[in-house]
């Protein structure tokens, strides 16, 4: 173990740093064999430090390219800037690739366009609704140098939706042909892992374009092990000589409930800043609650928290919002759970008293089929879960406590 353990909060694990979710890459590698993957998984939770693990360590010489995918919105930008991106990772090999002589009809960019900064931008017109030749030239460029490549896309979801604000159709045709190069039977050396923090079901089943991410293996990325989270905090912890005895890991625990690693690691920190600042060697529960209290619920962690309230104004349909907002408030009232009969219950008088206001009747039946897609929809955007003989509850204890102290309007 190194003497220097460093803290990585907020920004990407690499390599030593990078303390969970280690069993888990070689089951993604292992999946990658035979598959294109669909990682779902909410923010803060490991998903690019996991991605970076596949790019720095690749398997069976296969080149892996990484992109980030969250502020495109067009069809001709994603290839655009995935052409960018094998430049960016693999040069010597998009030299090779592009040193093939080109003809009138070709519209890849040559190596030497692709070196000038702004490319992108340059090429962005010439491109334009060619985007599906791009792509195509691209793609045979690398199924002839029988290469192995790995594609890891992040945030997909937010790439799809900034599209689907701005042209839905592109939309479709966008995954219709992506969908068709997968797919294509001599890309058998090309994967695709995609994730994002939004649930792409999500998105597209409010736009009847499921059927175009169906060839996808379909993960979750799990929470992280409990020998994991113990062995990184007392890591941490040891590091710097501090002492402590199991309570204080179990009360860590319980505050955080699911524990994600970004606030794991927020909350380590400051449990060592504390102690460095108090000029102290050893901690407690009670230093484990002023801190959780103070910081966590605190200022520290408003930037990452806000996302969870503010991502249902951004993603949701319109006539989910309000509603899913509701439901999480009454949701971050309980600590034992609450059953989707009692739920709906408190969503048909919340709706009904809507109504009232409007002057308009609501209709049982479709109120209860909203109900359930809205139920869908926070569950497979991991804000609750099932627990306790089917009750709801949210999944992390700590942003049920800050959406209890911050939003909640009962």
């Amino acid at each position: 173990m190194r003497n220097n353990i460093n803290f990585i909060v907020g920004g990407v694990a690499r390599n030593a740093d990078n303390c969970f979710h280690h069993s888990y890459v070689v089951e993604i590698s292992t999946l990658l064999e035979n598959d294109n993957v669909l990682l779902l998984s909410p923010r803060r939770t490991g998903k690019t430090s996991l991605m970076y693990r596949l790019l720095d360590h690749p398997e069976n010489n296969q080149k892996v390219i990484h992109l980030n995918v969250e502020a495109f919105e067009t069809a001709a930008e994603f290839y655009l800037s995935l052409l960018g991106a094998l430049h960016e990772f693999q040069p010597v090999y998009v030299k090779k690739l592009l040193s093939v002589r080109r003809t009138v009809k070709n519209i890849l960019p040559t190596i030497k366009e692709i070196k000038v900064i702004g490319f992108k931008i340059k090429l962005r017109k010439t491109v334009g609704r060619n985007w599906q030749k791009l792509a195509n030239e691209l793609m045979d460029k690398i199924i002839d140098s029988g290469e192995s490549i790995l594609f890891i896309i992040d945030e997909f979801p937010d790439f799809l939706n900034k599209m689907l604000q701005k042209d839905k159709e592109e939309v479709s045709a966008f995954l219709h042909h992506f969908r068709q190069l997968r797919l294509n039977p001599k890309a058998n050396k090309i994967r695709w892992l995609i994730a994002g923090s939004v649930n792409i079901r999500g998105v597209l089943g409010e736009q009847n374009l499921l059927q175009f991410i169906n060839d996808f293996k379909i993960e979750t990325l799990p929470v992280i092990k409990e020998e994991e989270v113990n062995k990184f905090i007392g890591n941490m912890l040891a590091a710097r000589g501090i002492t402590f005895d199991e309570s204080v890991i179990k009360q860590m625990m319980k505050l955080l409930g699911e524990p994600m690693p970004y606030f794991l690691q927020l909350f380590t920190q400051e449990l060592c800043l504390h102690c460095r600042r108090k000029e102290i060697n050893e901690i407690s529960t009670t230093t484990v609650n002023l801190i959780f209290n103070t910081v966590l619920l605190g200022q520290s962690a408003q930037d990452q928290l806000q996302h969870y309230h503010s991502r249902i104004k951004g993603y949701y349909p319109q006539n989910m919002q309000e509603s899913s907002h509701y439901l999480l408030d009454i949701l971050s009232q309980s600590d034992i759970g609450i059953s989707k009969q009692q739920l709906f219950s408190e969503y048909l008088q919340y709706r009904q008293k809507q109504a009232t206001y409007g002057e308009i009747n609501i209709n049982t039946q479709e109120a209860e089929n909203l109900f359930k897609k809205i139920l869908l929809r926070l569950e497979s955007d991991f804000y609750i879960g099932k627990k306790h003989h089917d009750k709801y509850l949210f999944k992390s204890h700590l942003i049920k406590l800050w959406w209890r102290q911050n939003w909640a309007q009962l």
